[in-house]
């Protein structure tokens, strides 16, 4: 499809480092999308450093992790929310006392902890595009206003203290999920 002109960019979604080379190694890919967010650090360790040795940008979805550092609650039943094991009760309320301090922070700044959290992936890496879900117009304008601010690296830094990526309960998906995962694969020993 390349060499026919069908597609011109070749992008990978949740790949590990192993894959992402093969993959390079065929052709140049040009992006990774892969979830991302100040309660889901784990690509920094590994991925990151892959994608930009080899000049690949990130998509990262899942910035506000499905409304958990907005402070969003659950609906009801049919939230699909429930199906997460960081929204659990029991992870819950652990993670609320993590959301509670990024919630101080912000309030210190004069911002939204939406704003903070998306602001904080925007100062991660210039080559990280953060891909925000909004249902409402007031958080399409709440969400788009974290692009006016400026973190500096102390700053980062205290948020990332404030919220330790291993105090986070629970993982991003079940664990089925999480082991079908390319992205969550242990490296080969």
């Amino acid at each position: 499809m390349i060499k026919a002109g069908y597609v011109r960019h070749i992008g990978l979604s949740e790949v590990g480092p192993e894959t992402i080379r093969r993959a390079a190694a065929a052709h140049p890919i040009v992006d990774l999308q892969i979830e991302y967010s100040l309660v889901s650090r784990a690509p920094e360790a590994r991925i990151f450093p892959a994608l930009e040795e080899l000049g690949i940008a990130v998509t990262a979805y899942g910035i506000l992790s499905r409304g958990l550092l907005s402070g969003a609650t659950i609906s009801g039943p049919g939230d699909i929310r429930n199906r997460f094991p960081r929204f659990a009760a029991e992870n819950r309320s652990q993670n609320q006392k993590l959301i509670a301090r990024l919630a101080e922070i912000a309030a210190g700044k004069g911002i939204t902890q939406s704003q903070l959290a998306i602001a904080w992936a925007l100062a991660k890496s210039p080559s990280i595009v953060p891909v925000i879900g909004v249902r409402t117009r007031a958080q399409l304008n709440e969400n788009l206003a974290a692009l006016e601010v400026a973190l500096t690296s102390d700053e980062v830094a205290m948020i990332e203290s404030a919220v330790p990526s291993d105090a986070v309960a629970g993982t991003r998906y079940e664990p089925h999920q999480m082991q079908v995962l390319d992205s969550e694969k242990e490296p080969p020993q």
